[in-house]
């Protein structure tokens, strides 16, 4: 049944085609948060209490230390009156992990992941002011033997890293601010 009301609650959340549109990331979970941080911004706290509710059935969960956005938004949308929706069913058991994080001009951001061998390794980026926001910030993942797996600029709504580990190690993932403003980011581990 999940698998059946997914794919609808991700086309009812999806943004409105158009310019805008184009600026959000792709990814549902990037795209959830970035969302959620425009309610914050607007004060739409109707708006707010569906992108926590909508973080929730994505699986997503913060990374260990980070607040969860989704119990956050909840709060603060029911503070101001808004509502949950009615939607009750889970999302997956492990989902994705987040991370928001900010970096002063010039700085960078590294972090240890364990992956597992044979399964599906991704790391997404986006900007969390939008597309435009994220000037100067590039992802870099490393292995253990300090090889670089991926490189990239994020130059647009996300950026993407995948790979399949041969073997279960740790990685470094590093998120570096090369840009002359501080920039603010999410960070999704798959």
């Amino acid at each position: 049944m999940i698998r059946l009301l997914l794919p609808a609650l991700l086309m009812t959340a999806a943004p409105a085609p158009g310019p805008a549109a184009e600026l959000l990331p792709a990814d549902p979970v990037l795209r959830t948060l970035v969302e959620g941080d425009a309610a914050v911004a607007k004060r739409d706290h109707a708006g707010l209490a569906d992108m926590a509710q909508l973080l929730k059935v994505l699986g997503a969960t913060p990374v260990e230390g980070q607040d969860d956005l989704a119990v956050a938004w909840t709060d603060a949308a029911q503070a101001h009156g808004a509502t949950r929706s009615t939607l009750a069913f889970r999302g997956r058991a492990l989902g994705p992990a987040y991370r928001r994080g900010s970096l002063v001009a010039g700085g960078t951001f590294t972090m240890r992941q364990l992956f597992l061998a044979g399964q599906r390794a991704q790391i997404s980026v986006a900007p969390a002011g939008g597309a435009g926001r994220g000037a100067g910030l590039s992802i870099r993942v490393q292995g253990a033997d300090g090889a670089t797996l991926c490189a990239k600029p994020v130059g647009g709504p996300q950026a993407d890293c995948a790979w399949l580990p041969v073997f279960t190690d740790r990685y470094d993932i590093v998120i570096e601010n090369g840009g002359s403003t501080p920039a603010t980011f999410y960070l999704i581990v798959r």
